[in-house]
């Protein structure tokens, strides 16, 4: 379900891991300083980074808002750096009670998440701060989808959450990612293996034919109810959890879809830095880069020529695979 890895995903074969050298974050936040972005921690697991205190505290320092998405296993030990410098919302990676996560994540990561939320919430109250807000963000898929009613209302204090993401497994057609290299190929000059990334996406529809998706409709409602009576904010992707748009995008008919939109404005208000220092425009497809922050700042690769040409094509072009991004689907806020 991970599209960083999947079934034929760029990190699936990879036995070499990388991560930023840390005077390198220090001079990209330094100069994002004055536009006072929003920072997003991305995977791996942005936990396991050695310098991550550090990295927190120069982003608060400067005023910008951070996200940090895990997968929940190091919160507990953790637990008071993280309430001393204070991030602005922690997403924590459940997927259902503590079978269906196991299942899905690996064995324990159920107790250790539910652990790591509980002692946040703890050293949080006794401090009496309000920082970092803490919710799950929960992933639907064939395994998970009939227990999001399970979960949020039975297997966890709901009521202690601030936030709550529900999330439909991402997933790109074969046909839709073969297009989409050929595009990277024809109009960026993309060699080798132009779609890498996107194939961890790749599905067959016939894999989601057995979901029952009036009942899982049914419980997300449910779910949202129970968060909008306690006061906490609530995310789905898609932004329209109805039956009939939900049976479109689990067959890959997403022209059919009432989120569908024909432009994507990521290129204008985002860019990600991948682990080994690449600048690529999308959150979730790191196959078309500008730059690397290794050998140039930040600002120079956001303003060069090769991006440039970039958001030319997209103000008139949606690249094939922008379908299956998350972010493509504005997310709606409860």
């Amino acid at each position: 379900m991970c599209y960083e890895w999947g079934q034929e995903g760029a990190y699936h074969q990879k036995k070499a891991t990388h991560q930023l050298d840390l005077s390198v974050i220090r001079q990209v936040i330094e100069d994002c300083s004055p536009a006072r972005p929003t920072y997003d921690f991305f995977g791996g697991e942005p936990l396991l980074y050695k310098g991550i205190e550090e990295v927190i505290s120069l982003i608060k320092h400067h005023g910008s808002e951070l996200i940090i998405p895990t997968n929940g296993t190091l919160l507990e030990k953790m637990a008071e750096m993280l309430v001393e410098t204070g991030p602005d919302k922690i997403w924590v990676s459940l997927d259902g009670p503590e079978e269906i996560t196991d299942a899905q994540r690996g064995q324990g990561v159920f107790k250790r998440g539910i652990a790591g939320i509980r002692r946040i919430l703890e050293l949080r109250n006794r401090a009496g701060k309000a920082y970092p807000k803490i919710g799950v963000t929960y992933i639907v898929t064939p395994r998970s989808h009939l227990h999001i009613e399970e979960f949020f209302l039975r297997s966890i204090d709901l009521r202690s959450l601030d936030h709550i993401s529900i999330e439909a497994q991402l997933f790109a057609t074969r046909d839709q990612c073969r297009r989409y290299g050929e595009v990277l190929s024809r109009e960026f000059g993309v060699s080798d293996a132009p779609d890498a990334h996107a194939r961890g996406m790749v599905w067959n529809e016939s894999e989601f034919r057995s979901l029952d998706i009036p009942e899982m409709v049914r419980q997300v409602r449910s779910v949202v109810s129970a968060c909008r009576a306690n006061d906490i904010l609530v995310i789905t992707y898609p932004k329209t959890t109805s039956e009939e748009n939900l049976k479109h995008y689990f067959s890959g008919n997403y022209s059919e879809m009432a989120d569908y939109k024909p432009h994507c404005r990521m290129p204008w208000i985002h860019a990600e830095i991948t682990a080994k220092g690449d600048v690529a425009p999308c959150h979730s497809f790191y196959d078309l880069v500008f730059g690397n922050v290794n050998h140039q700042g930040i600002l120079d690769v956001w303003n060069n020529e090769a991006y440039k040409k970039f958001r030319k094509y997209m103000k008139k072009n949606l690249l094939p695979i922008c379908t299956a991004c998350c972010r493509y689907y504005d997310y709606r806020v409860e």
